[in-house]
């Protein structure tokens, strides 16, 4: 039920680095919070190293699409990048969405613009939006699941209603038989 939380961030002034340095990392923090079943990326993080890491180390399924569409498969270095090559599913590459849905939802809630000034309290200020995302989102699931409970709770309720009503019924036709 815990879906479209933020586990960790990692925060970058300028796009000075390539993000795939950061991969290994930030999916190792991830994989020490909650297991890890799949895991999906985009094509910037394509090479063999990242999938190794998933599959082999983490024991979870990575779905990162290869870069170069135009290089033939036996061209393409390593065992999981060929497969990807090959082909993936792309119901599993498509939950890679839900990101660029978290950003959406926090750019909505708290704006688009960072009001500090000072580069420490830029940081904290995204680091805050984050855990306000996280607490509106727990906030919300749990509101859905009381909801969902007493929902079902009345429902019970309405049908042992109903069968107490029946019992009646039937304990009315036979005395009403017998007599």
């Amino acid at each position: 039920m815990l879906q479209q939380i933020i586990c960790t961030i990692k925060i970058r002034r300028a796009p000075t680095r390539h993000d795939n340095m950061d991969f290994r990392p930030i999916i190792t923090r991830i994989s020490e919070i909650l297991p890890l079943s799949v895991v999906t990326a985009d094509k910037g993080y394509d090479s063999e190293d990242n999938h190794l890491l998933v599959r082999e180390s983490l024991h979870a399924f990575s779905v990162i699409p290869a870069r170069y569409e135009h290089v033939p498969i036996w061209r393409t270095r390593g065992k999981y990048r060929k497969q990807m090559k090959r082909g993936y599913s792309r119901l599993l590459y498509n939950q890679r969405n839900k990101d660029e849905t978290i950003i959406s939802v926090i750019k909505r809630l708290f704006g688009e613009h960072i009001t500090s000034r000072l580069v420490r309290t830029q940081n904290r200020e995204l680091s805050f939006r984050c855990i306000a995302y996280n607490t509106h989102r727990l906030t919300n699931l749990t509101i859905i699941i009381w909801f969902l409970q007493s929902l079902s709770l009345h429902i019970l309720t309405v049908i042992r209603t109903i069968r107490q009503s029946a019992r009646n019924i039937c304990l009315e036709l036979v005395h009403h038989e017998h007599a």
